[in-house]
């Protein structure tokens, strides 16, 4: 019963979000746009339980720690860059629909004019904005951070969910994303989306695309409405 009343929870998840439009004259005005990788954060109980596990087996086991850290953020860095094609997509797939006032820069072509100025994925927030309009020659950038929190692993969270009727807030993971627009020649923030979905979301780059486009409906500054 747990597993056929889990499966029909797995795609389901509470959704909250907002955007605000800050700059629309500066929004107007752009006329290529490139999205950046997303920083992801992951806040997984299994992880703090893991990391724990290594640390308390041998104090000086410190080459073991470093493998689990090591993993987290290569981890943390795919789901950046999926994200960022994830979304890029998105939008692409919109377009076809509803003519945008902007060209979305390809994420393969945003992401090799970032290697050649020397900016990774790890130093990307530490780079200015004026960096960034030399590096990929763009009106405007898209920056994504995205948190993912589960404190129970899916199966585990679905049983709490389902004998708990839904009360017990342990069943709860959440997905928070903020979705910011930078104008490169001043540096201002111009837009911002705020979203988070909780209950059972997938953690997919690809359905986590799809709900914030799904979600911003006529707030994407540069499609059409």
């Amino acid at each position: 019963m747990l597993l056929s009343l889990g499966l029909g929870l797995l795609g389901c998840a509470r959704r909250s979000f907002e955007g605000q439009a800050l700059a629309p004259a500066a929004l107007a005005a752009h006329r290529t746009v490139a999205i950046l990788p997303f920083a992801v954060q992951l806040e997984r109980l299994r992880d703090v339980v893991a990391h724990a596990g290594v640390w308390a087996r041998d104090s000086a086991a410190r080459p073991l720690g470093s493998t689990l850290e090591n993993g987290l953020l290569a981890e943390r860095r795919q789901m950046g860059y999926q994200l960022q094609a994830a979304l890029q997509a998105e939008f692409m797939r919109q377009q076809a629909e509803r003519p945008a006032t902007c060209t979305f820069q390809n994420p393969a072509e945003t992401n090799q004019r970032l290697a050649r100025a020397g900016i990774t994925y790890e130093n990307l927030p530490t780079r200015s904005m004026a960096e960034l309009r030399a590096a990929l020659g763009v009106d405007a950038v898209l920056a994504g951070q995205t948190t993912m929190h589960q404190l129970l692993p899916g199966g585990v969270s679905i049983a709490v969910f389902v004998l708990s009727n839904g009360a017990n807030p342990m069943a709860d993971n959440t997905v928070q994303t903020a979705l910011d627009i930078y104008d490169t020649q001043t540096g201002q923030l111009v837009w911002r989306f705020d979203h988070e979905l909780r209950g059972k979301p997938s953690t997919s780059a690809v359905a986590l695309a799809k709900a914030l486009v799904r979600d911003m409906k006529g707030e994407v500054p540069y499609l059409k409405k």
